[in-house]
This record gives structure tokens, sequence and C-alpha cells, in this order.
């Protein structure tokens, strides 16, 4: 049940709240790392004195994979995320998910965009 009146958001949860965004950045980050290793590998079979065009299909294959679970982990953190706005707006009665902005720090600068 939601409180009536608007309470702070206690210290716990802002560092609650940076540490999940974190998280996210960095399973982001892990996700374009092995799809820069996927692309490379991809673009060295298409070199041509490569003996067959097979070349490093295992590796491809399990990069897959990790590729597919990262997606999936990343999925579970947006999730965890969306659970604890739901248990922040519980316990101070204050915004959810629609009144934040996505990638502003405190004080309100904003992030780099990737290169």
């Amino acid at each position: 049940m939601t409180k009536a009146t608007t309470a702070p958001a206690p210290a716990y949860m802002a560092r609650i709240r940076n540490q999940i965004r974190d998280a996210e950045a960095k399973a982001d980050v892990s996700l374009i790392a092995k799809l820069d290793v996927m692309r490379s590998i991809l673009h060295a079979r298409q070199v041509e004195d490569l003996p067959a065009p097979h070349v490093g299909q295992d590796a491809i294959v399990r990069l897959g994979r990790a590729i597919q679970s990262d997606i999936s982990s990343t999925n579970d953190i947006f999730r965890s995320h969306n659970s604890l706005v739901d248990a922040k707006v519980e316990i101070t009665g204050g915004p959810g998910h629609g009144e934040t902005l996505p990638f502003v720090e405190d004080g309100g600068v904003e992030r780099q965009a990737a290169a």
C-alpha cells in the first residue's frame, strides 16, 4: 500500500539505485565486448588466406551461447531494477519509473554517449 505523503528516499535507496544502474551499464559493456569479439572472428574468417571458411566456428558457437546468457542476465537485472522501483514507491510514496530520467547521474549531468 502506498503512503499518502511522499518522503525523501533514504540513503540506502540512493546507494542501491546507483549500484543497480552500474550493474546495468556493466552488463551492457560485457555484451558489447562479446559482440566485438564475435565480429572480429567473423571478419577474420573473410580473409582469403585462412585454410577453411569454418575456422573459428566452435568459438562462434560458444560466444553465441555466452551472448545469449548475457542477454538473459541483463533482462533479470532490468526486472530487478523495476522491482526495486516498485518497492521504493511503496516505501516512500514517491515517483516511480515514469518520473525517472534514463542515463542521468546525480546533479543532472548526462552520461556521455557510447562511442
